[in-house]
């Protein structure tokens, strides 16, 4: 397993676009856990479940809608980039050290997430 290090530097390359998303690391891990991550998402409050995974430094990536809609890969980054829109970058790198964390321990990286407000120009 990579280090925690690599592991954060991975995933924020990915949601930096310097990094493409990889859909062979979605399909062999991601995928199988669409339903769970559903369900999961269904009992608590939050308006999308983002999950991430990093494997021998690909990255893959899913953002599940509150109406169920499933958004995969750089699907799943520009639904994320929308929902906190100025606030991504603060958020990136909150969550890259959060889900490093879990993933180094050989879990998924999963959090649910919220639409982030954005002020009026002017205001």
């Amino acid at each position: 397993m990579a280090s925690r290090k690599k592991i954060a530097a991975d995933l924020e390359a990915a949601l930096h676009s310097r990094k493409p998303l990889d859909i062979d690391v979605y399909v062999d891990v991601l995928a199988s856990h669409e339903a769970r991550l559903q369900e999961s998402l269904d009992e608590d409050a939050d308006d999308a479940m983002l999950c991430m995974i990093a494997d021998d430094g690909n990255v893959a990536m899913l953002v599940i809608g509150w109406d169920g809609h499933i958004y995969r890969n750089e699907n799943a980054l520009e639904q994320l980039r929308q929902m906190w829109g100025i606030s991504f970058d603060q958020n990136v790198k909150v969550m890259v050290l959060i889900f490093a964390e879990h993933i180094s321990q050989g879990h998924l990286g999963v959090a649910g997430i919220k639409w982030v407000p954005q002020d009026p120009v002017g205001q």
